[in-house]
């Protein structure tokens, strides 16, 4: 399957896997259902202003049932230290529903913090 999508909008699956938000504490991000995805998928984590002194850790993690959770080999986002960032990562997913995770650390860590999580849909 071709990892070329022209028309984004009726192509591919696109969430929010954390709504933009500046994070103070370790969070899990909302389940995403995948159901209608096929293939590879990828996601994007933007850090913008980062005030506190700390680091973030982002991975993906899957679920069968979107209540017992495991991380995705290989879907981690490499960790932040600082202000405005953008990373982009592809994993494969074994699982209908998926979600971001951020793992905060330090004194006093904000980041403020955006994901997206996307695949592109099956075709029939």
């Amino acid at each position: 399957m071709s990892t070329y999508i022209e028309d984004l909008r009726s192509s591919a699956a696109v969430a929010a896997g954390q709504y933009p938000e500046t994070l103070i504490t370790s969070t899990n991000g909302p389940s995403v259902n995948l159901a209608t995805g096929d293939g590879p998928c990828f996601a994007i984590q933007i850090v913008g202003e980062a005030p506190g002194d700390g680091t973030i850790d982002g991975r993906i993690e899957q679920s069968a049932d979107s209540t017992t959770w495991s991380a995705i080999s290989g879907a981690t986002f490499t960790q932040l230290t600082g202000s405005n960032d953008i990373q982009v990562i592809r994993f494969h997913r074994s699982a209908k529903y998926v979600r971001w995770v951020g793992t905060l650390a330090g004194d006093s860590p904000a980041f403020a913090v955006a994901v997206l999580i996307g695949e592109q849909k099956k075709t029939f």
